[in-house]
């Protein structure tokens, strides 16, 4: 015999229960879902990474076997450094890179043979690399001759004026600096 004061208490319960069961699983879901998507982002970015950084490193190996640069677009022409610039996905690497001159001077005339100086502060010349002189004869004992390009026309001698190209950076062709971009 049924009391008639018995009302539907589990019916109610069980729906209250399945929808906070429901929540939880979608909340759940979600998480995961989105998880996975930042993870697939990410490798996706690492990959981007690896394919820009080998292209660049195989760039920097093209650059560094030159043995003359001349025509070639650098950053620094009398001491070899250029720029690499490499792409792949949303990653962009820029190294720039040295390639020391054979003489250890400078490159002067982009293949190494002679050197560059600035004569009497005003006229760039192409000479041998033994009328420089490192003893103070010859060019580099005359007053207002100097190692590299005129200074606009400058009277002043700058600071490295006699500073060899492998003084500043060594003899061995390597990278300068490293910068990453990311395109999100």
């Amino acid at each position: 015999m049924v009391n008639s004061k018995q009302r539907g208490f589990v019916i109610p319960l069980g729906l209250f229960l399945l929808l906070g069961l429901s929540i939880t699983a979608f909340a759940v879901a979600s998480t995961g879902f989105f998880q996975e998507k930042m993870a697939g982002i990410t490798k996706a970015m690492t990959d981007d990474f690896f394919d820009a950084e080998t292209a660049v490193k195989q760039q920097e190996n093209t650059f560094a076997a030159l043995t003359d640069l001349t025509g070639v677009t650098l950053l620094d022409s009398e001491c070899g450094i250029g720029e690499i610039v490499e792409n792949a996905g949303g990653v962009t690497i820029r190294t720039t890179y040295i390639n020391p001159p054979p003489n250890g001077v400078n490159w002067g005339s982009g293949d190494g043979s002679k050197v560059l100086i600035c004569h009497m502060f005003k006229n760039e010349l192409i000479i041998s690399v033994n009328a420089v002189g490192d003893d103070g004869s010859k060019h580099s004992g005359h007053t207002g001759d100097y190692l590299g390009q005129c200074i606009n026309g400058s009277l002043a001698v700058p600071d490295d004026a006699w500073v060899t190209c492998e003084q500043k950076f060594g003899t061995d062709a390597k990278r300068l600096s490293w910068q990453q971009l990311w395109d999100i």
